[in-house]
């Protein structure tokens, strides 16, 4: 598709020709008007763009019709609520992104330089990582590094990684199996499977054999906990019953809580509820499962100090 003229006459003779971006001494864009340009089309959305980076709808807009004018050309095209970039559009995306990517990198080292941490930090973590352990990692780090721009996201232990190395992410934390080609696995700490019960559950047996006939609540198949759960049982030539499976660690504890059947969880999962008695949990003595929790990164890009300060964070957590 042919890139648009935008309506306004470009200023300085800044055109748009076959889909090349030009510019006249002088007529430089501002940072703020990339990044905003950036994340509209990195997120597909002005409204999710507005969110991340913290600004009213109205004002995103004018930023991304500053760079428009700026530049002489049209950025997006806006179809409805879609939003699509325009031949030019894509262009700006892949020569700006980097440049203003590693602008900042400059800037959060120099910072770092002059003693103090800041940046913005793309963190992925696992939903019972960031349930459980996170809040307490994060209270200490961001009142250390006030300048730094944190960016939470959920996800599943399988998609985190894929995240990390599609440049998505800076850093991730979750559960894995094994080493993983082309990434850097830190090892932060180790949690243990434990028997989840109903706290009015008649058997305090420690033996898994004992609740063959029981009902489960688990993690489903696809999960790292669960593979790691189902081979150890496969040794052991045990099948449980599973009557429900859902991906969410906090959705099967309140069906414990419930009554619906017994789980088998990471213990930090679970700390909560035992500690407040709305459950039972302790370790099997025939069943024996750990899980490797880690921080992944991607050795092609050098780590940024706010990124260094928060994986330091997460190993004093895991010691």
């Amino acid at each position: 598709m042919e890139p648009h003229v935008a309506n306004e006459t470009p200023k300085r003779g800044n055109i748009e020709r076959e889909g090349h971006l030009r510019m006249s001494k002088g007529q430089l864009p501002q940072t703020d008007q990339l990044l905003a340009a950036l994340t509209v089309a990195r997120l597909g959305s002005f409204t999710r763009a507005a969110l991340e980076l913290e600004l009213s709808q109205p004002a995103l807009s004018r930023q991304v019709q500053g760079l428009e004018r700026a530049l002489g050309i049209k950025v997006f095209d806006r179809i409805g609520r879609a939003v699509r970039l325009t031949g030019a559009g894509e262009e700006l995306v892949n020569r700006a992104g980097p440049l203003l990517e590693e602008l900042t990198r400059v800037s959060s080292n120099l910072s770092a330089a002059n003693g103090t941490t800041a940046g913005r930090v793309r963190l992925g973590a696992s939903e019972s990582v960031a349930v459980n352990c996170l809040p307490a990692i994060l209270r200490p780090y961001l009142a250390a590094n006030r300048r730094v721009n944190l960016r939470l996201v959920c996800r599943t232990s399988e998609r985190l990684p894929e995240m990390v190395a599609s440049g998505e992410l800076d850093l991730a934390v979750c559960a894995i199996e094994h080493e993983m080609e082309n990434l850097t696995i830190r090892k932060l700490w180790e949690e243990e499977l434990v028997l989840v019960l109903p706290i009015h559950h008649t058997s305090r047996s420690r033996s898994i054999t004992t609740y063959q006939n029981e009902d489960f609540v688990l993690l489903p198949s696809g999960t790292v906990t669960r593979r790691l759960l189902d081979d150890a049982l496969l040794q052991m030539d045990i099948e449980l019953k599973v009557a429900l499976e859902h991906d969410s660690p906090e959705v099967i504890k309140a069906m414990v809580i419930a009554g619906l059947g017994l789980a088998i969880l990471p213990e930090p999962t679970v700390r909560k509820e035992t500690r407040r008695g709305e459950l039972a949990a302790w370790p099997l003595s025939d069943l024996k499962i750990t899980r490797s929790i880690v921080a992944i990164s991607d050795p092609r890009r050098q780590p940024w100090p706010a990124e260094t300060a928060l994986v330091e964070a997460l190993a004093r957590y895991g010691r």
